[in-house]
């Protein structure tokens, strides 16, 4: 497949190919037709993003955690609304977490599905 550009354009998608971290042109362009098809896409700044919620809600469980165990130890004493403020922290992080993971999944889930859909008309196209 190949594709003509005016100079602008053409300077237009290397710029957005960067910004996706596509190692090439065809990756750029791979990138774009299966965000525009639904695909789960991110970008290297969205990955990493991605990862550091991931990371940082890790890191507010441990500390939560931490706080209750010092408070129960009695080295930092609470009073009662502090109290049912780490118990819903603590309560809620996981199915944050949980929730990301299930929206991620999800995402990967449609874009399979969608993939198969494709590729099975494509066949169909081919032997029809």
């Amino acid at each position: 497949m190949s594709c003509r550009l005016p100079a602008e354009e053409l300077h237009a998608f290397d710029a957005l190919c960067t910004q996706l971290g596509a190692k090439s042109r065809s990756d750029g362009v791979r990138s774009v037709v299966r965000m525009a098809s639904g695909f789960l896409e991110f970008s290297r700044e969205d990955s990493a993003r991605l990862e550091e919620i991931r990371y940082e809600l890790g890191k507010i469980g441990t500390n939560v955690n931490q706080i209750a165990l010092a408070a129960n130890r009695g080295r930092a004493p609470m009073v009662k609304a502090q109290w049912a403020s780490v118990d819903e922290l603590r309560r809620s992080l996981p199915m944050v977490a949980k929730a990301l993971s299930q929206i991620i999944a999800e995402r990967r889930r449609q874009g399979v599905a969608l993939f198969r859909k494709f590729a099975e008309a494509q066949e169909g196209v081919r032997h029809g």
